[in-house]
């Protein structure tokens, strides 16, 4: 009997707990890709794109969640992916504005305009420690990207302007 509970702590400690601080790992980054999926929804269903590179800067309910739920964001960046019809990839930041080509009714056009958000997250696992292995004792850095077709292709009837341009 004395030998089983020395084995049993062993085994607690050495094999269970870093099997379990492990087997949070993907809980936590199901959540994260979960989480910046909805937010890049909610970004391309705004009616221009400053209103959806001001809802990321002004919407902090996302990486507050996140951090509550053991990941850091870092470093959120969005860009706008633009796929022509010869399945030729253009990637412009949010705050660029289009040129006549690449607006929908250009030249080389017809055109899918998606949004993709890319952060850089550090995952932590359940039990952290300063200095270790990642994922067993200090957090892993995942680079996650979202992406999501952009809803609004039509014009601003005051100014005559495509909403995807404003």
């Amino acid at each position: 009997m004395t030998e089983f509970s020395g084995a049993m702590i062993i085994f607690i400690l050495f094999i269970f707990t870093p099997l379990l601080n492990i087997g949070i790992l993907p809980v936590r980054y199901l959540i994260a890709h979960g989480i910046m999926t909805e937010m890049t929804h909610r970004m391309a269903v705004c009616e221009k794109r400053t209103e959806a590179g001001k809802l990321l800067k002004t919407n902090s309910w996302w990486t507050s969640l996140l951090s509550a739920c053991g990941v850091a964001v870092k470093n959120p960046s969005v860009a706008l992916l633009i796929v022509d019809k010869s399945n030729g990839k253009t990637s412009v930041p949010l705050e660029t504005a289009l040129s006549n080509d690449q607006l929908p009714n250009g030249a080389q056009g017809p055109f899918m305009y998606s949004l993709q958000l890319s952060a850089d997250c550090d995952i932590s696992p359940l039990f952290n420690a300063g200095a270790g292995l990642p994922g067993f004792t200090k957090p892993v850095t995942i680079h996650l990207t979202s992406q999501a077709q952009w809803e609004n292709l039509g014009r601003n009837p005051e100014t005559t302007l495509y909403y995807i341009n404003e």
